[in-house]
C-alpha cells in the first residue's frame, strides 16, 4: 500500500450530486423544450413498470454494494479515506456498481414520469460519471492499493 497526501480521490462533489443534479436540469428542459415521446404516465403501462423495475433495481444495487463496503470495513462515501477494495457481489462483474445504479435510477424515473429528457441526458450523466468520478477513484485506489487494485482492473468491467 502507498501513503498518499490526501487520502481520498479528490472528488469536487459527491457522486450523488450528478444524477440529482440531471434530473433538475431534465424537468427544467421538459418546461422549456417539452419534446414527446414516451406515453402519458399510466400505472399499468409497459413503460410505468419498466420504469419502476429499473427503479428497483438500481435502488438494489446501490444498497447492496453499500452494504458490501459497509462489510467489508471501509467508507462507502468517496471524501474519506478507502481501506479495502471489495470485490464480491455485484463488484465480479462491474468495478462501478453504485454508479450502475444511479443510471438505473435515472432512467427508470424517466420512464415512470414519462420525462423524455432523462433518456436524452443519460449518456451524458454517464460520461460525467466515467470522466469526472470514476477515472479519479481509480486513479486514487491505483496509487494506494497498487498491484492489488491494477489486478481487480483487469479482470473486471469498469462498467458492465
Amino acid at each position: 500500500m502507498t501513503e498518499i497526501q490526501n487520502d481520498n480521490p479528490g472528488l469536487p462533489h459527491i457522486p450523488p450530486t450528478y444524477p440529482v443534479a440531471f434530473l433538475l436540469l431534465a424537468i427544467f428542459l421538459e418546461f422549456l423544450v417539452p419534446i414527446r415521446f414516451l406515453a402519458a404516465p399510466a400505472v399499468l403501462a409497459i413503460q410505468t413498470l419498466a420504469g419502476v423495475l429499473l427503479v428497483l433495481a438500481g435502488l438494489t444495487l446501490d444498497i447492496w454494494a453499500f452494504r458490501l463496503f459497509k462489510a467489508a470495513g471501509t467508507n462507502p462515501e468517496p471524501f474519506k479515506p478507502t481501506t479495502a477494495i471489495v470485490v464480491d457481489g455485484p463488484y465480479r462483474m462491474t468495478r462501478n456498481p453504485m454508479y450502475v445504479g444511479f443510471l438505473l435510477l435515472f432512467t427508470g424515473i424517466g420512464l415512470v414520469f414519462a420525462l423524455e429528457w432523462t433518456l436524452i441526458l443519460v449518456p451524458l450523466l454517464w460520461l460525467t460519471l466515467d470522466r469526472v468520478v470514476v477515472r479519479r477513484e481509480e486513479a486514487y485506489l491505483t496509487a494506494k492499493f497498487g498491484a492489488a487494485y491494477t489486478d481487480f482492473l483487469a479482470r473486471t468491467r469498469r462498467w458492465i
